[in-house]
């Protein structure tokens, strides 16, 4: 039996919100026609959960793909424009558990999924549109759908460790990776990224010779960075979470050759010079 795991997320892009950090804009959602009568502050969480129903609505697994035992993450993105429309839908797939040497191949089973998953959102139906402090405005948004088998002895909705996945979700480019090296090449490179960009706050009080703060990642298993805590002093913690943001996307981690989201957790230490 098959079926998709429903652990997805959107991410609503705003070209003007890195200038305006400090001066927070008021979003208004979507309106699918079921919520319309649902409350402005209420209407993120009826967006989300109609999203969910009709992926479970309309998800179909495709019969080529089922028989020849693949699997797949797709990330489909779109805008709902002001007309409240779908418009600029497509999707990328990431064939998981399976290596192909021939491009043709691989390329061809990407697209039998991308196919798939656009079925779904073009079933989407017309929404009131969202607006950006009182302005309507195109929502972009980006959903990771994922098809796999659903025979393994573990729930897909589960957060990992590093200790209980077969494979760490690997940088862009590596090469010779096997299960046993994965999770050093990943914490390897993740220290790269602390060394190569961390810089230390320009306006500090803290008279030590060393600062450490403690970060917590949630990586999804579509291999983005969900989530960040850190615990630490406030501008440190801010310089810390500039370095994790510069991380690009990953290849996820997988247990069982099905991509799972992870935890990870590790210190970011500040040394004076």
């Amino acid at each position: 039996m098959f079926n998709k795991l429903l652990s997805f997320f959107f991410i609503f892009f705003f070209s003007f919100l890195q200038s305006q950090e400090n001066n927070p804009v008021v979003k208004e959602y979507p309106v699918f026609p079921i919520c319309k009568l649902v409350p402005v502050k209420n209407q993120s969480i009826c967006f989300n959960e109609t999203i969910a129903e009709h992926i479970e609505k309309y998800f179909i697994f495709p019969e080529t793909a089922k028989e020849l035992g693949l699997q797949s993450v797709v990330n489909v993105f779109f805008e709902i424009d002001v007309n409240g429309k779908v418009d600029k839908l497509f999707a990328k797939s990431s064939i998981v558990g399976v290596e192909f040497n021939d491009a043709d191949a691989l390329n061809t089973a990407n697209s039998i999924f991308e196919q798939a998953a656009i079925k779904i959102f073009n079933e989407l139906p017309v929404m009131k549109p969202g607006k950006i402090d009182g302005v309507v405005k195109s929502f972009p948004v980006r959903i990771p759908v994922t098809y796999r088998n659903e025979s393994q002895n573990f729930d897909p909705n589960d957060v990992f460790s590093l200790e209980n996945i077969d494979w760490a979700p690997l940088f862009p480019k590596a090469k010779d990776v096997t299960p046993e090296t994965s999770i050093t090449l990943f914490k390897e490179n993740m220290q790269f990224y602390v060394k190569k960009y961390l810089k230390y706050p320009k306006t500090h009080n803290d008279d030590s010779n060393q600062v450490i703060v403690f970060l917590d990642l949630i990586i999804e298993n579509d291999g983005n960075i969900f989530e960040i805590n850190s615990f630490g002093p406030e501008d440190y913690r801010v310089q810390a979470e500039k370095v994790i943001k510069k991380i690009p996307s990953l290849e996820p981690a997988l247990k069982n050759d099905y991509p799972v989201a992870i935890s990870y957790s590790f210190p970011v230490v500040f040394n004076k010079k």
